[in-house]
């Protein structure tokens, strides 16, 4: 749990109503995609079930098992896996059978004979009926059971569920935090650094864009096509390969945005990047000698093409349009 302490002051303020046993029995967890929410509210489990003197001790029997979604007064409510044996798999929403289920199953006494947890996973997706539901129960709940309720969208809640809770908003992580995440989990340094300035703050993300080889392996060709090609007459052969991938032009632009970030990075901060180690030549003498403003036309183009694509311009046009920027820009550095 040591890891979500570089949230701030609330997650801290929260930290320690657990220590001094006074959480409150609902609790609404919210931020983007990917920056933790499943997994505190799954450490926030394991410390209310755990059964030694040090939660989460992460040995002893009941978190092995909350870890695993296994504890018997561990109740895991999220769309498409229906609780209720009336639902069928596969739906987009949480109905109100699946929280009817919940609170026939919260009405009894604990398996284990101490506290209860029921976490709702994508909570937004809860039908209308299904919100007012649990309404009635988080007015009411039974005793030593508590609720988390996480989501990217607490917007789309009714303000009567959202008000029954105390929230815990989980902020964008750093750069850095993501960076050292990754590095911890073996991920090479450019994969690692390239990764982290695509996750929009989201660890998961990341991570998942670490994990990616179709990513990877697109990015080697971005960075062939727009970085080491030095000769104009080729740009209508290269676009012409590429005039059948307009479903990935979102992922070539961010990727070419990742790029030139690091190239921003290396060049302002001082930040050390392994994007000099697979740059050719001249563009390293760009790094290194041209001015902020070359930095702002290059992010200008990008922004400019992904507003063409926007508008249904033909794709190779654009890319050719796009290249042909890059190889100039790169042609006026090579000696």
């Amino acid at each position: 749990m040591n890891d979500f302490r570089p949230q701030g002051e609330e997650i801290l303020s929260f930290f320690r109503h657990l220590e001094q046993d006074t959480v409150p029995h609902a609790v609404l967890i919210s931020g983007f995609e990917g920056v933790g929410k499943r997994t505190l509210a799954l450490l926030i489990s394991q410390y209310l079930l755990c059964e030694s003197g040090n939660p989460p001790c992460g040995r002893c029997p009941s978190c092995l098992l909350a870890l695993k979604y296994e504890h018997p007064d561990q109740i895991l409510i999220q769309k498409g896996i229906p609780l209720s044996s009336d639902v069928k798999e596969g739906r987009s929403s949480i109905p109100i059978e699946d929280i009817r289920e919940m609170i026939r199953f919260t009405g009894t006494a604990a398996i284990k004979g101490g506290k209860r947890i029921v976490l709702i996973h994508d909570a937004d997706t809860m039908t209308p009926q299904a919100q007012n539901a649990l309404l009635k129960t988080l007015e009411e709940p039974p005793a030593d059971t508590f609720f988390f309720l996480v989501t990217s969208h607490p917007e789309s809640l009714l303000n009567t569920v959202v008000s029954r809770c105390s929230r815990l908003h989980l902020h964008s992580w750093t750069y850095d935090y993501i960076l050292n995440v990754l590095k911890n989990r073996n991920v090479p340094k450019e994969k690692a650094e390239a990764s982290a300035e695509l996750s929009d703050g989201s660890v998961g993300r990341a991570i998942q864009i670490s994990e990616d080889e179709d990513y990877w392996t697109l990015r080697k060709e971005v960075m062939q096509a727009f970085f080491f090609n030095t000769r104009r007459s080729d740009i209508l052969t290269i676009s012409g390969r590429w005039k059948t991938r307009k479903n990935e032009a979102d992922k070539i632009l961010s990727i070419l945005e990742s790029i030139v970030g690091q190239m921003i990075m290396l060049r302002f901060n001082g930040h050390s990047s392994n994007i000099e180690n697979v740059l050719p030549l001249h563009w390293i003498h760009f790094i290194n000698g041209a001015s902020p403003e070359a930095f702002c036309a290059i992010f200008d183009q990008i922004a400019e093409a992904r507003k063409a694509l926007r508008f249904s311009v033909n794709f190779q046009a654009v890319f050719e349009q796009l290249l042909l920027f890059f190889v100039g820009e790169g042609i006026k550095w090579l000696q």
